[in-house]
């Protein structure tokens, strides 16, 4: 028996209809408050500084430092001023570091009262250094440790010296310390096994323990004798400016690791190609001798600070003398 033809029916029959498109629903914008900000390098708004490391979300710029609140009338406050005078003098273009504060601390970490206008300056111990949001409490806590087994010694300042930040981009005018040095090393020597385990860098390989008092912004030097006279270029731009690596004015206000730019173009800023070369012999000069007196540069070091993100913490030292020597 013959079984008849099947016929199936074409492709094209089977095709269902197309549905109709959905019309996608717009989403409702967020809420200002719970957008995050994404920072903006304007050097305008920072003296020309540009942060020199990305942004990273949950990442907190921190350093190390041992701070010297020098109150008005004494000394080396008024050393202090008339160097700075001097220096704007011969460097016009040049700007003071100022950290006004109007209280300091006794031995005991205890704030106590004192003249308005103090001028607070800054010993650094580390380069800067970048956390992690989990990591900031076991750093704080091995400094603190640190802290509790340095007994408190005495420094002084030694002479006047120029130095530049790892990318030449800024010159600072600072006071160099001299006796306190091996003590500030042993600091550096209990420091690096906690920045080692960060993976972040250690200080210099040949400190030069200081505080800086004044900075200029460089631009390119195109003079060939350094003697010749430092002109000013009012608009150079080299491209991401880093803040000096041992200063807390080297972190961005809010502590974050901000981004860079270097297509930004700022608003005009003064520079200068170096220091004038008779700018460090002339303060050398006028006031070396006092200085380096034990009257007006020596200074107690008895505190150690971190700072965090804009979060600064502070540890007495309370080492004794017995344990130092303790075999």
């Amino acid at each position: 028996m013959k079984r008849g033809l099947v016929a199936y029916s074409s492709s094209e029959d089977e095709a269902p209809a197309s549905a109709p498109e959905r019309k996608k629903k717009k989403l409702p914008s967020l809420a200002s408050s719970l957008i995050v900000p994404v920072p903006v390098d304007d050097p305008a708004l920072h003296q020309g500084r540009v942060r020199a490391i990305p942004h990273v979300e949950g990442q907190y710029a921190a350093y190390v430092y041992i701070p010297l609140v020098v109150h008005p009338g004494t000394s080396l406050f008024s050393l202090v001023e008339e160097v700075l005078d001097v220096t704007k003098e011969m460097v016009p273009t040049v700007h003071a570091i100022e950290t006004m504060v109007p209280c300091s601390r006794n031995r005991g970490g205890l704030v106590v009262n004192s003249s308005r206008g103090a001028r607070e300056l800054h010993l650094s111990l580390t380069r800067p250094i970048f956390l992690r949001a989990h990591q900031r409490e076991d750093f704080k806590q091995a400094v603190k440790l640190i802290a509790s087994r340095q007994t408190p010694f005495q420094a002084s300042f030694a002479t006047f010296s120029e130095l530049t930040n790892d990318e030449r981009t800024r010159a600072f005018l600072s006071l160099e310390v001299g006796a306190g040095h091996n003590e500030l090393r042993g600091l550096l020597s209990a420091l690096s096994p906690i920045i080692q385990s960060l993976h972040q860098r250690d200080f210099y390989s040949q400190p030069r323990f200081h505080v800086s008092i004044a900075w200029a912004l460089l631009g390119p030097d195109t003079s060939v004798n350094r003697d010749a006279d430092t002109k000013i270029h009012p608009c150079s731009y080299d491209g991401v400016i880093a803040a000096e690596g041992s200063s807390d004015d080297d972190l961005t206000g809010d502590g974050g690791i901000g981004e860079s730019n270097k297509e930004f173009q700022p608003e005009c800023l003064p520079r200068v190609p170096h220091f004038p070369s008779e700018l460090i012999p002339t303060l050398k000069q006028r006031f070396g001798a006092r200085v380096s007196s034990a009257h007006t540069g020596g200074f107690d070091a008895d505190i150690i600070v971190v700072k965090i993100g804009k979060d600064i913490f502070s540890w007495p030292f309370q080492g004794s003398l017995v344990e130092r020597i303790k075999p």
